[in-house]
């Protein structure tokens, strides 16, 4: 899974207008807004999937894992992302949501006025966006603000700011322990330092590790050491003991357990599958 940083600095926002092709599952701090142009593409939300077709959008809550598959996909995405550095205090309201998604339908919607003002917004914001004129970021920067306050209207709900403003904390926090998971996996990392770190218990942090990302912390450090471990038997010729104590493994046997429990084959294995894959692709050019 791939996990992308929080948007911070001078653009606390994404922007992408892309046809409707895969890509792989991954989770951010940000809300994000797909909103379908053209055609049709569906988008996985926590193993739930949703479709959407043309003038249809969703909005995936912060830390919803997500993808959107190759299959039934066609047409044109836009992508928003917003962040808490963009929303400030309205992102709490964001944040606090029931549910991980929530799919507004075309079919359903189209008649009132809310939502032909946020198509139109998107509309715009998606030329503006391709035409790179000069300023045109002012101008969609503008929009962007237009568009989360019409969706805070139609998201309003009951909550209180107490428990907004707990979930927001716990999403900042769990974003603090996997900025240190990703930029120190190569360190003896353990439950107890992280959740220091965090300012939590060790039993409250994990909780709350696993309600925002889905993922034990054990199981979110073993893949990301593993993902490293891949690049690295795929890159170099390092002895897998190199690469064991390269990825913060203790130890080699360590490393080919856990290796072995994500990849399905050991180190050995995957390095030799690399090798045939390179010898077939030579053999045919």
């Amino acid at each position: 899974m791939l996990y992308q940083k929080l948007l911070i600095g001078s653009h606390p926002y994404f922007v992408s207008v892309c046809m409707a092709s895969a890509f792989e599952l991954h989770r951010h701090p940000e809300i994000e807004l797909s909103y379908c142009r053209e055609g049709t593409y569906d988008i996985i939300c926590e193993t739930k999937r949703y479709s959407l077709t043309a003038g249809d959008f969703a909005i995936v809550g912060p830390m919803t894992a997500h993808e959107f598959p190759q299959s039934n996909a066609s047409g044109q995405r836009m992508t928003i992302e917003l962040g808490y550095a963009f929303l400030g205090e309205y992102f709490e309201t964001f944040a606090a949501q029931n549910a991980n998604c929530h799919l507004y339908k075309k079919s359903k919607l189209q008649h009132t006025a809310s939502y032909k003002r946020i198509i139109a917004l998107l509309e715009e914001t998606a030329a503006l966006h391709l035409s790179k004129s000069n300023f045109c970021e002012l101008s969609i920067k503008g929009n962007l603000y237009k568009i989360s306050h019409l969706l805070l209207q139609v998201l309003h709900h009951s909550r209180s700011i107490d428990m907004q403003s707990k979930k927001l904390n716990d999403i900042k926090r769990i974003d603090q322990s996997l900025e240190i998971i990703y930029n120190h996996y190569y360190e003896p990392l353990s439950i107890e330092t992280i959740s220091a770190a965090c300012g939590y218990s060790k039993s409250n942090f994990c909780k709350i590790f696993k309600d925002i990302t889905g993922e034990t912390f054990h199981h979110t450090l073993n893949r990301h050491r593993v993902e490293i471990a891949c690049i690295l038997l795929r890159e170099s010729v390092d002895p897998i003991e190199k690469i064991a104590q390269e990825t913060g493994f203790a130890d080699a046997k360590s490393f080919c357990r856990v290796f072995k429990k994500l990849m399905g084959k050991s180190a050995g294995e995957y390095r030799k599958s690399l090798k045939g894959k390179q010898l077939q692709i030579g053999a045919s050019s």
